[in-house]
C-alpha cells in the first residue's frame, strides 16, 4: 500500500512516504520554512515526499494521522478529568494546589476542545485538498502509532514497547507487549499523568521555551545538587499503582514557579531530571518484571531524554534498549503509517539501518549557491581525505552532503565536525553559532571502536548509531575527546557502521589512522534558534553567517582564510 502519513499539526510537522511498510521519504515542514518546530499543514514536505517517491496524489491508498475520532478521543478526556478529580480529592496536597490543577486542567480541556473541532480537522483537509489528495483518511491511536515506530524499526520481534510523551488521543504515555507484528496494549498512561507535561513546565519555569528547551534541562542538571530538592518534587507523585504513576497536582502553575524564587536553577533542574529517570525507571521495570520481556523499546517526546534512556539501559533485568530516532510527534505519523499497514499484511519488525530519508543534494545546486555566494571553491579528487586534512588541522569543517536526516539529530550528512580534543570548542563554537548550551557537544566514533569508548554501549549499540541515549564513557575517551564529555562523564554518541554511511565512516577512518583517535565532535549544522540545515542555499547562508573555517557541500570544497582560528586552550 501507499500510505502518506501527516503528523500531528501542533508542531513538528511532517510527512512521510510509506510504501508496503517501507518508508521511502520523510522529512520536517520546518526544513523549508526555516522556521523551528513549524506547526501547520506540512505543504511543502508532502510535496517533497511525494516527489522523491514518484507518486502522484492520486495514487495514494490512503493518508494516515495519529489521533482518534473526535467522539472517542473527548470520551477518554472527559473520563480521565472525572477520575483525577476523585484522585485530587485524596491527596494530601494542600486546597490551593488542589484547586488550581483542577482550574487549569478544566481551561485547557475547555481549549482542546475549541482547537481540535474547529482549526486542526479542517487544516487537514483543506491541506489535503489543496495538492489533490482524495484518499481516505485513516485514523490511529496517538501512543500506539509511537510504540509501532520504533517496533518496526528494532529488528525485535517480541519486545516490550513504551510511549511517553505530553499528550495524545486522551493518553500520556502507553505501554503495549509486541510480538511477532502485532501489538497489545498492556496500560495505557491517562492524562494528565504526564512525564511531558511535568518536565515541560520545569523549563518554562526556569525561563527556556518549552517544546523546545527541554534538552538544556537535561545539560544544566549535570552542574546541580539533586538530593536539595528530589525528595519535594517526588512528593509530587503517586507510585502506588501498579500498571502507571500519577501526578498529584500536574496542572498547578505555583509549584515550579516558588521553587524559581528560592533556589538555584541548577538544583532545580538536577531535582526534576532525578525525579524523572526514578519515575520512567520504576515503571518500565515493573512491566519488565511482569512481563519477562527484556528487549525494550521507546518513543514519545519524553525520550529525547538522553540521560533518562540511559537509566533505563541500566535496568539490571533490561538487556537492550532501542529509541526511534525521530521519538517525538514529528516521527508519530511514520508509527501510524506501520500501524495501518500491520492490520493489513503480515508486516515483521526489522533493522533500521539508517534516517537519510529527506532531499538529497545536486551537484547542480551546490554550484550554484557557491558561484551566488561569491566562494571560491574546489572539487578534490578524495573529497573525505581533504576533509581530514583540514580537521587535523584543527580547522571547522561544515558538512552538508546526500540526504537529509529525518528527526531531531544531525547525523553526517548535515553536521559540523571537529577534533573532540580541544574542550574550549565548546564554548567558542557555540559563541560562533550563538547558541547557549549547557551539554557538550556529542562524539562521533567508529562503531567498531564503541567497546573502548562507552561503558555499557552493547545495550544500546543500534540505538547510539542515532544518538539517542548518553552512555559512561571509558578512561580512554575521557582522555582522548574531552571536548564530547559532559562534567558527569557521560557523553551521548553516535555510531558509524560501514554499511550505514560508508563515507562518514571512512572520514572517521582516516581521521583515527591519521592521529589514533576514532572520536570527532558532531554538532547540528545550523544557526541558533534555526532548523538544521536542509538545501545547498542555507549550508552556505550557515557556513558565511557562523564563520566557519571549511565548507564540503556535496562534492565541492570551500576553505576561508578570513576566519580567525581560536588557539585550543592548555
Amino acid at each position: 500500500m501507499k500510505l502518506l502519513a501527516i503528523s500531528p499539526l501542533l508542531h513538528e510537522s511532517t510527512a512521510a512516504l510509506v510504501v508496503d511498510g517501507t518508508v521511502v521519504a520523510a522529512a520536517a515542514e520546518e526544513r523549508f520554512t526555516r522556521v523551528k518546530n513549524q506547526d501547520g499543514f506540512p505543504h511543502r514536505a508532502l510535496e517533497f515526499v511525494l516527489r522523491e517517491g514518484g507518486l502522484g496524489p492520486a495514487e495514494l491508498d490512503a493518508v494516515v494521522h495519529p489521533a482518534l475520532p473526535r467522539s472517542i478521543e473527548r470520551g477518554r478526556d472527559l473520563r480521565n478529568f472525572r477520575d483525577n478529580v476523585a484522585f485530587v480529592a485524596h491527596t494530601e496536597l494542600d486546597a490551593r494546589s488542589k484547586a488550581a490543577h483542577l482550574a487549569n486542567y478544566g481551561r485547557g480541556l475547555a481549549r482542546r476542545y475549541a482547537r481540535v473541532e474547529g482549526e486542526l480537522p479542517a487544516a487537514l483537509h483543506q491541506g489535503l485538498a489543496e495538492h489533490g489528495v482524495s484518499a481516505p483518511i485513516e485514523l490511529v491511536d496517538h501512543h500506539e502509532a509511537h510504540v509501532a515506530s520504533a517496533y518496526f524499526a528494532s529488528g525485535h520481534a517480541r519486545c516490550l514497547a513504551v510511549s511517553l510523551d505530553g499528550y495524545g488521543s486522551g493518553y500520556a504515555g502507553s505501554f503495549y507487549l509486541c510480538d511477532r507484528g502485532r501489538l497489545t496494549l498492556l496500560s495505557p498512561i491517562p492524562y494528565p499523568h504526564s512525564l511531558g507535561t511535568f518536565y515541560r513546565r520545569v523549563t518554562q519555569a526556569l525561563g527556556f521555551k518549552p517544546n523546545r528547551h527541554e534538552g538544556k534541562i537535561v545539560g544544566l542538571a549535570a552542574f546541580g545538587d539533586p538530593s536539595r530538592l528530589a525528595g519535594r518534587v517526588l512528593a509530587r507523585f503517586d507510585l502506588e499503582h501498579p500498571d502507571y504513576f500519577r501526578l498529584k497536582a500536574p496542572q498547578d502553575p505555583f509549584f515550579e514557579v516558588e521553587l524559581a524564587k528560592s533556589h538555584s536553577r541548577e538544583d532545580i533542574a538536577a531535582a526534576y531530571q532525578r525525579v524523572l529517570e526514578h519515575v520512567a525507571t520504576t515503571y518500565v521495570a515493573r512491566w519488565v518484571e511482569r512481563t519477562g520481556v527484556t528487549d525494550v523499546v521507546a518513543a514519545g517526546g519524553v525520550f529525547a531524554n538522553v540521560k533518562m534512556n540511559q537509566r533505563i539501559m541500566e535496568i539490571p533485568a533490561v538487556r537492550s534498549l532501542f529509541v526511534y530516532p525521530n521519538m517525538g510527534d514529528g516521527g508519530v505519523g511514520v508509527g501510524a503509517a506501520l500501524v495501518f499497514e500491520a492490520r493489513r499484511s503480515a508486516l515483521a519488525p526489522s533493522r533500521l539501518e539508517h534516517v537519510y530519508l529527506g532531499p538529497d543534494l545536486l551537484e547542480a545546486d551546490c554550484e550554484a549557491a557557491l558561484t551566488r555566494a561569491g566562494l571560491a571553491y574546489e572539487r578534490p579528487a578524495d573529497l573525505e581525505q581533504a576533509i581530514v586534512d583540514e580537521l587535523v588541522q584543527g580547522r571547522v569543517v561544515a558538512r552538508c552532503e546526500g540526504r537529509m536526516e529525518f528527526g531531531p539529530r544531525a547525523l553526517g550528512h548535515r553536521s559540523i565536525l571537529y577534533p573532540a580534543t580541544d574542550a574550549s570548542v565548546n564554548r567558542w563554537l557555540n559563541d560562533r553559532l550563538r547558541r547557549t548550551e549547557f551539554m557538550p557537544f556529542a562524539p562521533i566514533s567508529l562503531a567498531s571502536a564503541a567497546d573502548e569508548l562507552y561503558e555499557g554501549i552493547d545495550a544500546v549499540r543500534h540505538s547510539a548509531e542515532f544518538m539517542t541515549v548518553t552512555t559512561n564513557c571509558t578512561a580512554r575517551m575521557r582522555r582522548e575527546s574531552p571536548a564530547a564529555v559532559h562534567v558527569d562523564g557521560t557523553a551521548r554518541p553516535q555510531l558509524v557502521r560501514a554499511e550505514a554511511e560508508p563515507k562518514v565512516h571512512r572520514i572517521l577512518e582516516l581521521y583515527e589512522r591519521a592521529t589514533g583517535i576514532p572520536t570527532l565532535i558532531n554538532t547540528s549544522y545550523n544557526m541558533h534558534e534555526e532548523p538544521i540545515v536542509c538545501s545547498a542555499e542555507d549550508a552556505v547562508r550557515a557556513f558565511l553567517e557562523g564563520a566557519l573555517e571549511v565548507l564540503a557541500l556535496g562534492p565541492f570544497l570551500v576553505r576561508r582564510a578570513d576566519v580567525a582560528r581560536p588557539r585550543p586552550s592548555a
